[in-house]
């Protein structure tokens, strides 16, 4: 943009230029013309062969002079203009590349500097720059490393941090009662089933008693029977087979009987003893419902499904804290080394110190530095390359304005009027 500006300050003055409404070139009737002017040129466009990119000469311009009609307004408009952008980007181009020169060879400027540091004053920035290698190598290790718990789950056992062991402890203790409500229930079961057994036996000799009992009875008739023939019919003496038979009736039915009652007895005791168990069962139950409740809110209250699990995440949050507290003291003693370090390279002529704190391998590793400065001159050198083809480009451009200006003044306002539009 100075150029152009230059270029007009040098060849009109600024009272002396034409006011809009008296520009001799009309931009809108250029782009009319133009897209015209393509449209008739893509037919033949397309028949012509293509040029590869390396057939290119890039860094010649052709001398387009010879081919246009400067008389005609439209070649004419379209020239100066591409002349006047031509002036306009590589001065622009060149600007940038110009600011990009002066960073790389401040960097080159800033190694010499450092390669010149004093030997006592090189060992302290080469140990820093040590320290802060080490501290940035822990700090990408922490941060690659997989973490084993969640962060929800951290922030979790975080608020329960004081009181994590009576938590372990209440719930341990839940589950061992709830083992213990469990061995009483499968022993009361087991005495249960014992005592309904015991009861079947004793009412099936209740029943045998009886049944006993009635056959005594339905012998010792037969036997009345029998003897009272023998007596009346054939008039034999029966008296003592009388006597025989009501004494072992007698005995029989009293042995009976007596079996009968210790049997009913130990019914009663059995219907007693699974009455009891029953009862038993019952608390126990009670109990288990009450124990299983409170493990089932505190499992969804620590989001455990075990008092081992709450132990593996106590342990887990202790790891996980403990590598928390070791990232937090190497980002205080990375910080503390990059200060010291930016405070001594601050004593020299360098164009930025940050930088370098921002590369403690080149200052640690001198093969690193050789590389950089490598790599930095190998910019520089791709930097001027392009600076010069700008201002080239540039020059060129800025002669051929000054040559039609001075060929053709009648055209002279035109161009300049055109040259101030695109400044």
């Amino acid at each position: 943009m100075g150029l152009i500006r230059s270029f007009l300050d040098r060849f009109w003055g600024r009272d002396e230029y034409f006011e809009e409404d008296e520009l001799l070139w009309d931009e809108e009737y250029f782009w009319q013309e133009e897209r015209s002017l393509n449209k008739e040129k893509e037919s033949t466009d397309t028949k012509q062969d293509l040029k590869t990119e390396e057939e290119w000469d890039w860094d010649t311009i052709t001398d387009e002079r010879s081919f246009l009609k400067l008389s005609d307004s439209y070649q004419r408009g379209k020239y100066i203009r591409s002349l006047v952008e031509q002036v306009k980007n590589a001065s622009g181009e060149l600007d940038k590349l110009s600011f990009e020169y002066n960073v790389v060879t401040a960097a080159l400027k800033d190694m010499d500097e450092l390669d010149a540091l004093p030997v006592t004053e090189k060992e302290k920035v080469t140990e820093y720059a040590k320290k802060i290698l080490y501290y940035e190598k822990e700090r990408q290790d922490y941060q690659n490393k997989k973490s084993k718990i969640t962060e929800s789950q951290y922030y979790s056992m975080e608020q329960y941090e004081e009181n994590a062991d009576k938590i372990y402890e209440d719930m341990r203790k839940a589950e061992k009662y709830r083992e213990l409500i469990r061995d009483d229930l499968n022993r009361l079961e087991g005495e249960k089933q014992a005592y309904q057994y015991r009861k079947g036996e004793y009412s099936h000799g209740i029943t045998n008693s009886r049944g006993m009992a009635m056959i005594c009875l339905l012998a010792m008739g037969l036997l009345g029977i029998m003897l009272a023939i023998m007596q009346f019919g054939f008039g034999m003496e029966v008296t003592l087979g009388y006597f025989m038979t009501i004494i072992a009736g007698a005995v029989a039915l009293t042995v009976i009987y007596v079996h009968y009652l210790d049997q009913a007895k130990d019914l009663k005791r059995a219907e007693k003893g699974v009455n009891r168990i029953i009862l038993l069962q019952n608390t126990v139950k009670i109990r288990y419902v009450n124990n299983r409740n409170l493990l089932d809110y505190l499992y969804l209250k620590y989001n455990v499904k075990s008092a081992k699990e709450w132990k593996r995440l106590c342990d887990l949050y202790e790891e996980e804290k403990r590598a928390r507290e070791m990232n937090e003291q190497n980002e205080e003693d990375l910080d503390y080394y990059q200060a010291e370090l930016l405070k001594i390279l601050r004593c020299y002529q360098l164009s930025d110190p940050r930088l370098w704190v921002r590369c403690p391998l080149a200052l640690y590793d001198h093969k690193e530095m050789v590389e950089i400065r490598h790599a930095h001159i190998i910019r520089r050198q791709k930097l001027r390359a392009q600076m010069d083809y700008n201002k080239r480009m540039a020059k060129e451009g800025e002669k051929e304005l000054r040559s039609l200006i001075a060929e053709y003044p009648q055209y002279s306002r035109e161009i300049l009027q055109m040259m101030e539009r695109y400044e």
